[in-house]
């Protein structure tokens, strides 16, 4: 039986559980299943962070790449012998 609702474009999608990302449901269930003020903190500031990423379009991996490339540089230095 196929499902007609999947299709292959939909792979590229950021998963969501219900409206919230997939990326910041993990500390909130970090923050339900230990409940401490740090964890609440915690699971704020992951929160906001993730939702100004999203706001840019960017995800964990392409922001990570972008602050490397701000502190060390574009070019790559090769030494040779």
């Amino acid at each position: 039986m196929s499902n007609l609702d999947a299709h292959w474009r939909d792979s590229a999608r950021t998963p969501k559980f219900f409206v919230i990302d997939a990326q910041v449901f993990i500390p909130i269930v970090l923050c339900l299943f230990h409940f401490r003020l740090w964890t609440v903190c915690l699971c704020a500031v992951v929160a906001m962070i993730l939702i100004v990423l999203n706001y840019f379009k960017l995800n964990i991996k392409d922001f990570l790449q972008l602050l490397r490339e701000l502190i060390v540089g574009r070019e790559k230095i090769v030494h040779r012998r």
